[in-house]
């Protein structure tokens, strides 16, 4: 979860982009930046990170 929430944090993509990028609502995105992380699971946590790991790759 610190992973993701500092990938989120140092992304070229504002939080918005990456909730619309991830398929997620907004204050998903929001709860896991408050640290409530049992308001996500498993597989939108791994989705997050492979939207923001794809994004950070070099193509």
């Amino acid at each position: 979860m610190r992973i993701i929430t500092r990938l989120i944090a140092v992304s070229d993509l504002g939080s918005r982009e990456i909730a619309r990028r991830a398929g997620l609502p907004m204050q998903k995105i929001s709860d896991l930046l408050a640290g409530r992380l049992e308001h996500l699971s498993i597989d939108e946590l791994r989705q997050l990170y492979r939207t923001i790991d794809s994004q950070a790759s070099p193509h």
